[in-house]
């Protein structure tokens, strides 16, 4: 009797556990079928970054000739005295958390910048400024005056939550190409890269020059974390 009850356990306890087996891979979390629903949602609250820097360039130190040498009058057209100044322009992304125009981006992508304008979804262009920046942390803080244009502001996650091998996706503004969607999985946790922060999240969804400032996003749609470096 005791043998048969033995046995008969094992077999409830088999049982009992293909049967939680089977649930647990019909919980299982899959690959979504199309990001598409998503990025339409979610890219009206992501912005462009354009600024303007203007840069100092010293001259040229010429060589000295003789007075009367043929190569005196060549090489004065190149002698100017004084510094030059030049504008340089550079691209990033940003995004929308709150519908009264602040937009937050990396502090590098607005580094010394003499203009700052943030460019809508829907090409809608505002001047910004800044409201306040952290060189430590990489992020800066921006302020626009929409006036009566509405603005959509995203929602936060907690990153804390993400797990290695989550799928995330990102919405910025690579190589000057607005409005692009990318996605992956999340590769890993905890990288430590240049700065004092070094709680960064590697993911393998394309990152590239341009999207520094940008929103990483989670399945539900709230913000994760800031694409900072490729």
């Amino acid at each position: 009797m005791f043998n048969f009850i033995k046995i008969q356990n094992h077999k409830l306890i088999s049982s009992l556990f293909i049967f939680l087996f089977s649930v647990n891979i019909s919980f299982a979390k899959s690959a979504p079928e199309s990001f598409a629903d998503l990025a339409e949602k979610l890219s009206p609250s992501v912005v462009n970054i354009s600024t303007t820097t203007i840069i100092q360039q010293k001259s040229r130190e010429m060589p000295s000739f003789p007075p009367g040498s043929p190569f005196e009058d060549f090489f004065k057209q190149f002698d100017k005295p004084g510094n030059k100044k030049r504008r340089a322009q550079s691209l990033g992304s940003g995004f929308i958390i709150d519908d009264k125009g602040y937009v937050i981006t990396n502090n590098h992508v607005i580094e010394n910048a003499e203009k700052i304008m943030v460019i809508l979804f829907d090409d809608t262009t505002f001047e910004a400024t800044v409201v306040g920046k952290d060189p430590k942390t990489d992020v800066a803080l921006l302020k626009i005056n929409p006036k009566k244009t509405k603005l959509k502001a995203v929602k936060f996650g907690d990153s804390n939550k993400l797990r290695v091998g989550d799928w995330v996706m990102a919405i910025g503004n690579p190589f000057g190409f607005g409005g692009t969607v990318t996605a992956g999985i999340v590769s890993a946790r905890g990288r430590n890269l240049s700065g004092s922060y070094d709680d960064y999240i590697q993911t393998d969804a394309s990152i590239n020059r341009g999207n520094s400032g940008g929103p990483l996003f989670d399945m539900a749609g709230n913000v994760v974390g800031i694409n900072t470096a490729i």
